[in-house]
């Protein structure tokens, strides 16, 4: 169950060193925004850029941290699980708990990816001319992401169910 806790720690520092590549790539000005059609129609320096995108995954990796660590101090009676008595009694607690703060960690890590994924399409986008950004492929990554939250959830779900 603490794999997901180191992905989410090897994730989080590998795009701070991804975001740090595409700072010395990026141009002075950067396309911000994009239309539907992946035109920009909002551009902003390099360091607003790069500062939104610093204030947005310090957001992500806050509410991560969060999510990771509150099963760990909530009451048993706040814990909304099924067969809360059976999970949550003391002999499985620890382990109905680490894998509640495992499932968030693997969470976000997927949440992170996905944002992180926009910033490099964006910059990616600032690196070309004419300036596009790749919509469809960030459609992907969102369906993806809807996709895969949905199979996380029905999976953890499931495992919360009573031995027979």
């Amino acid at each position: 169950m603490r794999y997901a806790r180191a992905l989410f720690i090897i994730v989080l520092l590998a795009c701070v060193l991804e975001t740090v590549r595409l700072w010395f790539l990026s141009p002075d000005v950067m396309a911000a925004h994009f239309n539907v059609q992946g035109n920009p129609d909002r551009f902003v320096s390099k360091f607003e850029f790069f500062a939104f995108e610093a204030q947005t995954l310090l957001v992500v990796i806050a509410a991560g941290l969060v999510i990771q660590v509150l099963p760990f101090i909530l009451p048993v009676g706040w814990m909304n699980i099924r067969h809360r008595e059976y999970w949550l009694s003391p002999e499985r607690r620890a382990t109905t708990v680490d894998r509640l703060s495992s499932f968030g960690a693997a969470l976000s890590t997927i949440i992170f990816l996905v944002i992180q994924a926009g910033f490099e399409l964006a910059v990616s986008a600032n690196l070309q001319k004419p300036v596009v950004f790749g919509a469809q492929i960030m459609v992907t990554f969102i369906a993806g992401f809807i996709i895969l939250s949905f199979v996380m959830l029905f999976w953890l779900g499931r495992s919360f169910r009573l031995p027979s």
